[in-house]
């Protein structure tokens, strides 16, 4: 006899779970432990120091359970762009207030590997393809280098896994325009790593 369980006798729901978590602490605790990682990576991502991430996600969390009674949401996705909105403005906020670039750039030296999901193809799904090729904190600085919404759009896509849909919402912006924004940052920073030669450097001659 087969122990699968009947489609009728699925674990719950996640949307369940969303509107759940308003009033019942167990189910908040499964909300947190769900997306505490993926929040985690995205502010270690923006930060690039694991203990000063970790401190923005707790004040994340505290955040979120101050206000999860308000929160008029009813699915997991409406969650999941509250939650990133409220990381992101946690994110910036901590680096207007606390950290100048040149200490971001100093923490980046140390880290040669750029993560597992960065994708310059700006495609539907960010790939792992050529991670191990890209040499990160040059990458970092170049992000740094950015204004903060497309530093933020950047990382959503990447570090956060969000869709451009989500990004929208985060970012308070079009699907379509995250999509160009994401499109012309990529651009620019294709453009910096592999800068397309000029007539004179293809003609003339080396050595």
């Amino acid at each position: 006899m087969s122990n699968e369980r009947p489609s009728s006798e699925k674990p719950e729901a996640d949307d369940e779970l969303v509107v759940r978590a308003r009033t019942d602490r167990a189910a908040f605790g499964l909300l947190y432990d769900r997306f505490y990682p993926h929040v985690e990576r995205y502010c270690r991502r923006r930060l690039f120091d694991r203990t000063i991430a970790e401190d923005v996600v707790s004040d994340v969390f505290l955040q979120v359970a101050s206000h999860i009674r308000g929160f008029t949401g009813r699915t997991e996705t409406d969650f999941r762009r509250w939650l990133f909105r409220i990381a992101t403005n946690a994110v910036s906020a901590h680096l207007r207030q606390s950290l100048r670039r040149q200490e971001l750039w100093d923490a980046a030296a140390p880290d040669k590997q750029l993560g597992r999901n960065w994708d310059t193809s700006g495609g539907s799904h960010p790939s792992q393809a050529g991670h191990d090729v890209l040499d990160w904190p040059v990458i970092y600085r170049a992000i740094l280098e950015l204004d903060e919404r497309d530093q933020s759009i950047v990382m959503l896509r990447f570090f956060g896994d969000c869709s451009h849909e989500e990004i929208a919402e985060i970012v308070n912006a079009t699907a379509g325009a995250v999509r160009t924004a994401l499109s012309r940052t990529l651009s620019r920073l294709r453009e910096k790593f592999n800068p397309t030669p000029t007539a004179t450097e293809e003609i003339v001659p080396k050595g």
